[in-house]
């Protein structure tokens, strides 16, 4: 039951919201203490101001670590699409700790091939530094290019501000295999030097 001002619990059972304008739409043993809080699925404990806490059917306590955070438990997978097809996107797999950009040939067009070492070059006019976001403390070190600098030589991207990931990646695997030939040309020369002798 709602208990806190303006709080609401719209449905499901055993459900409490304490928390000043706090919500548990539903689901079971969900409870939303802190304040302007949201709580849902089962054993959704939302205890702190401002956070977000989703509970999939576990049947086991989620709860919150922190002010103003987005939690969610979802055992079987997350998955968010950007398009209104829900054909593109990512996905965060079953047990996985790390995102998978869709990438398979069918959703793509204008295929075109690259020359390696062009791209090679490229990326070595690139500065790669170490820096802090402003919006972290500045102990919180970072490795990277700057997202102009990577878009002034690649042109890549929807923005000048951002890098894809699936963009670096691709750049940083044509540069391995432009070096790949660089150094088998460097194997067959040494060889046919010595041959020689």
């Amino acid at each position: 039951n709602p208990s806190g001002y303006a709080s609401t619990v719209g449905g499901g059972s055993s459900n409490g919201a304490s928390g000043l304008y706090s919500t548990v739409p539903g689901g079971i043993s969900n409870s939303a203490l802190g304040d302007y809080c949201f709580a849902a699925g089962r054993r959704a404990k939302a205890n702190h101001s401002g956070s977000f806490v989703w509970g999939d059917s576990t049947d086991a306590d989620f709860t919150s670590d922190g002010v103003n955070k987005f939690l969610v438990r979802a055992s079987g997978g997350t998955k968010f699409y950007s398009d209104s097809g829900a054909t593109v996107g990512v996905q965060l797999a079953a047990g996985g700790n790390s995102w998978s950009a869709l990438s398979d040939r069918n959703v793509k067009e204008n295929v075109t091939p690259l020359d390696p070492r062009d791209i090679l070059e490229r990326l070595h006019s690139v500065p790669v530094t170490m820096w802090n976001l402003t919006s972290q403390i500045h102990s919180i070190r970072h490795i990277g290019p700057m997202a102009q600098d990577f878009h002034d030589a690649f042109g890549l991207g929807e923005s000048e501000q951002y890098i894809s990931s699936s963009d670096a990646d691709g750049v940083a695997l044509a540069a391995i295999q432009a070096l790949h030939e660089m150094v088998s040309e460097g194997d067959c020369r040494i060889l046919e030097l010595e041959n020689r002798t």
